[in-house]
């Protein structure tokens, strides 16, 4: 299958598994990290049940990204809202035991289950630290945000490509938080960056900074090429989000602009 296929796919087989009439009436579709996606599939497709770990692992991702949107300053008139934001992340959660255990793979349980501690005990200090930059920010993001995907690694015995996958997960989720930027759509990437971190003051200053730290990133993929010497599991260069048509259409508005 090509990426594109792979993405339809689990997108499908994710979204048929999470259909629940009444909390899509009152809740936007959960979205799904296809980076990460991707990435699990590229990690377990040589096991014989790849399908239900890529599957399980971005459902228990769906649930823990579910439960980050629950609003930290609370405000009566969305009671209602939070409630069904909560009961929305439980129910992925629920979906996700179920099916390991209909499949009997206790031993994949405990491993998303220490996953999930580990990243609950690392947002409990992140959410609500101040950073006096965005490279310290990001060197505990990237740790949660890679947490299920470094279990998995360990799981199908292929720790040593963690450090590019890492990179690569964190450089695609900077390009994806750049688009949104653009888009002018908040994100909770965005909010906690300028809540916690000092230097950020505006989007105008997230921006610049994503940028630099994806340039940084790209070659810091670049190195860890160098220095392995082995086929990486997924293309540097895969562009899932369109970000180069969409940089050079960027720079095209800002050329336009300088020289009126």
């Amino acid at each position: 299958m090509t990426y594109i296929d792979t993405i339809n796919y689990y997108t499908n087989l994710i979204t048929q598994t999470i259909n629940q009439s009444f909390l899509n009436k009152h809740l936007d579709e959960p979205e799904l990290e296809i980076h990460k996606m991707i990435t699990l599939h590229e990690l377990v497709q040589d096991k014989q049940n790849y399908e239900e770990l890529v599957q399980t692992t971005m459902l228990v991702q769906i649930a823990l990204n579910t439960h980050d949107k629950i609003s930290i300053n609370f405000e009566e008139e969305n009671i209602r809202k939070q409630q069904l934001t909560v009961l929305a992340g439980d129910y992925y959660s629920g979906i996700y035991y179920h099916l390991l255990a209909k499949h009997n793979n206790l031993a994949f349980i405990r491993l998303l289950a220490d996953g999930i501690n580990e990243m609950t005990q690392a947002k409990i200090g992140f959410y609500y630290s101040d950073f006096n930059d965005l490279d310290n920010f990001l060197v505990e993001f990237k740790e949660i945000e890679c947490k299920l995907i470094e279990k998995v690694t360990y799981f199908v015995n292929k720790s040593d490509h963690l450090p590019y996958v890492t990179t690569w997960i964190l450089a695609r989720r900077l390009e994806y938080e750049l688009i949104q930027l653009r888009k002018g759509k908040r994100t909770f990437f965005h909010r906690l960056v300028l809540e916690n971190v000092q230097s950020i003051q505006n989007n105008e200053q997230l921006e610049k900074k994503v940028r630099q730290h994806l340039i940084k990133i790209n070659r810091d993929l670049d190195q860890i090429m160098t220095n392995n010497k082995k086929d990486v599991v997924i293309p540097k260069d895969l562009d899932l989000f369109n970000f180069s048509t969409l940089t050079k259409k960027w720079n095209m508005v800002l050329e336009e602009g300088l020289s009126q």
